[in-house]
């Protein structure tokens, strides 16, 4: 939504090898720091093969008051899948997915708590779409975060899978899921007791570990990104 209040920067990183497009998104939910700071921190890599693009901050308007919501209530509950967007910022976004069509999506978040142990939260979590080995893949993710990332002594910090996306809520990836029929990815990290830079981390590390396992590797250094406008 370019010259609005909304606009916000989109990054495409093209690697000039053939290979799938790889999508990742932050800041759905403006005061989850760590989810837009883990897409920004991606957003200048460079696949060894296919395309890697970055929306980091997708709601601009929530980011900046430091909010869930923006100016039109929760933007993560206005893409109802086999419907309209409900909102003008929901629509900009969906058209913007559309046309990247993307091989694997990634969402970056931050919950609360700690999935199955503290009420209504999903932090410590990714939850894989019902879409080819996308669960099997979350599952590796998961020991690779719990072997290499959590430190042994935060054991109530290990990531676990959480249950699929079947395409049904109004939710972005649910969207991705049940039109698109891609491999989409929830990543949460918790701020329970955990500091924003290595919630932060622990996104970044997830989100390339299941973007590696899609084709799309970024484990070779870094270089600036053709960035365009939304």
């Amino acid at each position: 939504m370019q010259g609005t209040e909304h606009a916000t920067p989109v990054y495409v990183n093209e690697s000039g090898t053939d290979g799938p497009t790889a999508l990742v998104v932050g800041g759905v939910h403006g005061d989850e720091r760590p989810g837009y700071l883990a897409a920004e921190r991606l957003r200048s890599r460079v696949p060894d093969a296919g395309t890697l693009v970055v929306l980091p901050r997708a709601n601009q308007v929530a980011i900046e008051r430091d909010t869930r919501e923006g100016k039109n209530g929760d933007l993560n509950r206005q893409f109802p899948p086999g419907k309209a967007p409900e909102t003008e910022l929901a629509e900009e976004i969906w058209d913007f997915v559309r046309g990247t069509d993307p091989d694997v999506f990634v969402d970056l978040h931050r919950s609360v708590g700690i999935y199955r142990r503290h009420d209504a939260s999903v932090g410590q979590a990714i939850f894989p779409a019902e879409v080819d080995d996308a669960p099997g893949v979350a599952e590796a993710v998961v020991d690779r975060l719990n072997s290499d990332a959590v430190p042994w002594y935060m054991p109530l910090h290990e990531f676990v899978r959480g249950n699929t996306i079947t395409g049904e809520k109004p939710m972005l990836v649910h969207k991705v899921v049940g039109e698109l029929d891609r491999p989409g990815y929830i990543v949460e990290t918790t701020r329970f007791l955990v500091d924003t830079e290595t919630q932060t981390k622990w996104l970044t590390e997830a989100a390339t570990a299941l973007l590696a396992r899609h084709g799309v590797d970024l484990s070779n250094g870094e270089e600036a990104a053709t960035e365009g406008g939304s």
